[in-house]
């Protein structure tokens, strides 16, 4: 089985009682086409995880962001046919630049993430679950 390092960056907003999430439409011909997504993608040779965050970020949004701004949350993992990939999550703040590239979600308890089931790629809902009991719980 081949394992495929991929940074992702979860633009987040804490909330008295939610938690907002940035999403954008996945475009890609892969097993995620049409789904919402984190900004996210391979990380490639000499790169940090952190870096390719970054990278990602002016590539997929066409916005940058300050490697200094991002927070490790953690490490996730997701198999697919033939391959693990091993998710490496960054935190950043949300930047005036968002608006208007991608989609806001709101997540609240006790449904957390499954009222987004089929409209996000399963491993993303340990993710968002994750940060929302981390910070609003």
């Amino acid at each position: 089985m081949r394992l495929v390092p991929v940074a992702l960056a979860l633009f987040h907003e804490k909330q008295a009682d939610s938690l907002r999430i940035w999403v954008q439409t996945r475009e890609d011909d892969g097993p995620y086409h049409g789904l919402l997504e984190f900004p996210g993608g391979g990380i490639e040779a000499g790169e940090t995880p952190l870096q390719a965050a970054v990278r990602e970020v002016e590539e997929e949004v066409g916005i940058q962001v300050l490697e200094q701004d991002g927070v490790f949350m953690g490490t996730y993992q997701n198999e697919l046919p033939g391959k693990m990939i091993l998710l490496y999550v960054f935190l950043f703040p949300n930047p005036p630049a968002l608006e208007g590239k991608g989609q806001w979600l709101t997540i609240r308890h006790p449904e957390l993430s499954s009222g987004l089931k089929g409209l996000i790629p399963a491993p993303n809902h340990i993710i968002i679950d994750d940060l929302f009991l981390a910070l609003i719980s």
